[in-house]
């Protein structure tokens, strides 16, 4: 029991020891950003340092792992200073932490992009510093342990009589010391505390907890100024036609597609749209206002991206660190509009939709994939029917023509008395914030060239794009021209607010 912890933490402290220089290397490459800061800063040097210290740390580890299984007393001590070693690793480790969090904040670096204020910092160093704690404490009674009488007995008999110190302790935390009511007092305050603070957020993360999606509230406006485009006629002469008396009549008419004014006709009356982009900024929601937000929203709402996790290929696609899609497109939508976005994305199993309290489920959800659709069972089926049914919408997004294929059959399934059909290019969702005159953006086509949905009382319930935005959203736009993948981010935005748009309004009974 005192040995065979050493051993792990001599593994850990060996992989950190490969792994830091290399994580290094790969986050600076992926974000440049944090890259001349961190050499000015000396973070290189610092790095290299940790890494040669984490190799005589696993070193030190895994020799006292060995000689600990020798029962003398001086094994018994060098088990011992293994231990107050492990202290001065997590010491070191918070160093560290404390080190490069204070650079990104001083320096304003954006992290998931946006700046740390004091709350995120707090935040930051809370979850990169808890495996260390744990593990500390962990430690301390491994060596509390090491103190007791029954270990002295085993590794240096004859043991000293009477308690040692090992057991004093652990009969003081037991009984509460001298003054019990006063301890007993201290901890329930600590405990309560804790628990408020960290274990209750943290709950909330796991798999059968859910937060309520609470919509942003504030006032805007969808509205984007289209510019009309009319080409201007020019009045032309009238010709005047001199008739002969003896002249021939024609009988034939000349047919009216035979001639150029159809062609001219529909010149005329075709419109070109344009949309102002600044009329975006600060602006979307609903209610008419300025600041943007809905008025169904709740103060200190926040838009999020939430993603549906199943059993296939490349759910995830796209979502990790080094591709960031879901990151980059709440980072693109955070430029747009003035109240609070999310800095990442979240998965959900389909189950999960039942644990929202009425009206506050997530507006939508985003699916993608590059095979097939595994592992959604009847009742997750219904379960995902009655939310798009009862206000939701299910964002689709095609990463391959497999995956088209693959989710025109689950949407079969899902809705048998229902089926896909085009949206055509004057629909709403193509018209705000931003103007689409001829459909969704034009990108990778894998499912076709126009844009599916399933529509249930005048509300599209399902969105399917067949060219895969998400591709275009990643880091480096997956070799996208910036025009075009600029426009993939403004056609999430569309879904996204027309998704919320309509769902608070149907579910607006359910809040009251």
């Amino acid at each position: 029991m005192l040995c065979l912890p050493l051993a792990a933490l001599a593994a850990l402290a060996e992989y950190h020891a490969i792994r830091l220089p290399m994580a290094y290397r790969v986050f600076t490459i992926y974000h440049p950003v944090y890259a001349e800061p961190f050499s000015a800063e000396g973070v290189p040097a610092l790095v290299w340092f940790t890494s040669r210290l984490l190799w005589v740390f696993a070193a030190v580890f895994a020799a006292g792992g060995l000689v600990g299984l020798i029962r003398r007393g001086w094994a018994l001590a060098g088990l011992r200073k293994c231990y107050v070693g492990a202290y001065a690793l997590a010491i070191v480790h918070a160093c560290l932490v404390f080190r490069l969090t204070g650079i990104v904040a001083a320096r304003a670096l954006p992290l998931d992009g946006a700046a740390l204020d004091a709350v995120g910092l707090f935040e930051l160093r809370c979850v990169r510093l808890a495996p260390t704690v744990l593990a500390a404490a962990g430690v301390a009674l491994l060596h509390v342990i090491s103190l007791r009488r029954a270990t002295l007995e085993l590794y240096a008999p004859p043991a000293p009589a009477g308690p040692a110190l090992g057991d004093r302790v652990l009969e003081n935390l037991r009984t509460c010391g001298r003054d019990p009511r006063y301890r007993r007092s201290v901890l329930s305050s600590a405990a309560a505390h804790l628990m408020v603070i960290v274990v209750l957020p943290w709950l909330l993360l796991l798999r059968g907890c859910v937060e309520p999606y609470l919509v942003p509230w504030g006032s805007g406006t969808p509205a984007v100024t289209r510019v009309q485009i009319v080409q201007r006629r020019v009045k032309k002469k009238r010709k005047k036609y001199i008739l002969r008396p003896d002249s021939k009549i024609i009988w034939q008419a000349p047919d009216l597609d035979e001639s150029d004014i159809l062609k001219q006709v529909d010149e005329d009356t075709q419109l070109t749209h344009q949309a102002d982009v600044a009329a975006v900024h600060g602006k979307m929601g609903a209610g008419g206002g300025t600041r943007g937000g809905w008025p169904e929203g709740v103060p200190g709402g926040r838009l999020r991206f939430i993603r549906v996790k199943y059993r296939g290929g490349d759910w995830d696609d796209g979502m990790d660190g080094a591709s960031a899609a879901d990151v980059n497109f709440l980072n693109f939508i955070r430029k747009e509009v003035p109240f609070p976005v999310a800095r990442k994305g979240e998965a959900h199993a389909i189950g999960l939709l039942r644990k929202y309290p009425p009206g506050r489920a997530p507006p939508f959800l985003y699916l993608t994939g590059e095979s097939d659709i595994r592992g959604v069972s009847g009742k997750e089926m219904k379960v995902l029917r009655d939310y798009c049914l009862g206000g939701g919408m299910l964002f689709a997004d095609a990463g391959s023509a497999h995956f088209a294929y693959a989710f025109r059959r689950f949407v079969a399934a899902v809705f048998p008395d229902k089926r896909l059909v085009t949206i055509a290019d004057d629909d709403p969702i193509f018209q705000m914030p931003y103007v689409f005159p001829h459909g969704p953006p034009p990108l990778w086509h894998h499912g076709g060239r126009r844009a599916l949905g399933v529509k249930h009382r005048g509300r599209w319930c399902v969105f399917f794009h067949p060219g895969d935005l998400n591709d275009a959203w990643k880091t480096g736009h997956s070799g996208l021209r910036p025009r075009l993948a600029k426009g993939a981010y403004q056609m999430g935005v569309n879904v996204v607010y027309y998704a919320i748009t309509q769902y608070l309004e149907m579910t607006r009974k359910l809040r009251k």
